[in-house]
């Protein structure tokens, strides 16, 4: 009997270390399996929550970055820039559009940033994300994004 309870004990211990190790890989304490859920995370938080520039898609390659951006207001919008800040802690890159960077309501626009800080084919990347913008009564407007956004580079 006495090898019985402990061996039941044992398997009860290690599936206790199991559930422990899962919960602990979810809240991100390991890098490699928290990667995906923070992209899932970001490319919902872009696609859906932000406001009033949504990123519906992009794609990052070396120090070239396409975002797909959607007006969601219901009035047109000007992006004067684009601020894209490696994280946490990187310096800064700013982008501003070679020609009128105007988006009408409910439309989309694809930027082609050529300027981003570079990344390396298969790497994850991690960049907060903020537009400078104008309406049509007020200049200077500023959406930073509450969550960066989070890939892999192609």
């Amino acid at each position: 009997m006495k090898g019985q309870g402990a061996t039941e004990y044992l398997v009860l211990l290690g599936v206790v270390l199991i559930v422990a190790l899962v919960a602990i890989a979810l809240l991100g304490f390991f890098p490699g399996l928290s990667s995906d859920a923070k992209e899932t995370q970001s490319r919902a938080y872009w696609a859906g929550t932000a406001s009033p520039f949504q990123i519906t898609d992009f794609r990052y390659s070396g120090t070239d970055l396409t975002l797909v951006v959607r007006n969601s207001r219901t009035e047109s919008l000007e992006i004067a820039n684009v601020t894209l800040t490696p994280g946490p802690g990187g310096t800064p890159v700013v982008w501003t559009p070679s020609s009128s960077g105007s988006v009408g309501s409910g439309n989309t626009v694809t930027l082609e940033i050529d300027n981003a800080p570079s990344c390396s084919s298969g790497d994850s990347f991690e960049m907060y994300v903020s537009f400078l913008y104008n309406t049509n009564d007020i200049t200077g407007n500023t959406q930073r994004g509450e969550k960066a956004l989070v890939g892999k580079c192609a």
